[in-house]
């Protein structure tokens, strides 16, 4: 008489965890060891930006060490699976972060470099006669030797506000000659006040002061240039030759262009020539909260007072 035999079954919920944790492995490893594109000539001419993608990379590795330890873990020990599932949807989450930032990284680079060349191509040699340019042509004149940035201070302006400082000291960079400059906010409010009147030195030891005083300023806007113009012009139009004023922002929030170009109209006209006094250059900002407004009016700003007008990308 056979012995009868007891239905085994299979597929029981204990082998089903073991497959599934082992699949979800797979998947795993497949997501996290997909290489990140890094722009090595970027980074080269970037070491700070290197040495952020390298600490980035460091933290990357070290996530993809404890996954793997733990899936090794998993697999011999299925009775911690709830744990270890929970510290691999942790470490998934820490991972997918890390990448993200990285590209934020190198985005922001490559926005930059963009903000470059776009200086760099807008930029034009001055003819003999530094009052001409080829309107076909285009380009920012860098015949100026004294250079004021008036500068968008209101809350939509913080997202971007490193950028914002990144393309003052590219301005900066593309005048040969600058013997000075100085920087104010759109309600024609100072970053030094003890500089009004006065020209800040063009030197590295200036530029730093500069940049660390920018990262912590923190002053009122009303996101319409009108009080940083008539403060600049009535304070150094006629003071020194060859200025050039960089109108940087994102939002115009006046009720209409005429109170800006009236203002330029009075205070930017020689009486004698009727001509232009100082340069008026403009460079847009994409932010979350801004509008084409900007846009819209620096173009005219720019055509009247012997400028250029500059809308960098996002």
């Amino acid at each position: 008489m056979r012995t009868k035999r007891s239905n085994t079954e299979i597929f029981n919920l204990a082998f089903l965890d073991v497959i599934t944790c082992g699949f979800g492995a797979i998947l795993l490893l497949i997501l996290i060891t997909k290489p990140v594109p890094l722009e090595t000539d970027i980074t080269a001419k970037n070491p700070e930006l290197k040495s952020a993608i390298q600490q980035v990379l460091d933290e990357l590795s070290q996530m993809r060490a404890m996954l793997t330890g733990m899936e090794i873990s998993d697999a011999s020990e299925a009775h911690d699976q709830s744990a270890t599932t929970e510290t691999a949807n942790e470490l998934t989450h820490a991972i997918a972060t890390i990448n993200n930032n990285l590209q934020n990284l190198i985005r922001d680079n490559q926005g930059l470099e963009i903000v470059k060349q776009s200086l760099q191509r807008a930029t034009i040699k001055v003819s003999s006669n530094p009052l001409q340019r080829d309107p076909e042509v285009g380009g920012i004149p860098t015949d100026s030797e004294y250079v004021i940035f008036i500068v968008d201070t209101s809350g939509s302006m913080d997202l971007i506000w490193g950028r914002v400082i990144d393309v003052m000291n590219q301005v900066l960079d593309i005048h040969p000659k600058v013997k000075g400059f100085q920087i104010m906010n759109d309600n024609g409010y100072y970053l030094f006040d003890s500089t009004k009147r006065k020209w800040l030195p063009d030197t590295s030891r200036s530029r730093g002061n500069v940049k660390k005083a920018l990262a912590q300023w923190a002053s009122f806007s009303n996101s319409s240039p009108v009080e940083g113009l008539e403060v600049a012009l009535r304070t150094y139009a006629n003071r020194s030759n060859g200025i050039s004023i960089y109108i940087l922002g994102d939002d115009f929030t006046g009720s209409s262009y005429d109170s800006v170009i009236r203002t330029l109209r009075q205070l930017n006209i020689n009486k004698t020539t009727g001509k232009p006094i100082v340069r008026v250059h403009s460079i847009g900002f994409i932010s979350e909260y801004g509008s084409e407004r900007f846009a819209t009016l620096m173009r005219i700003v720019a055509e009247r007072n012997r400028g250029a007008f500059i809308g960098l990308p996002h």
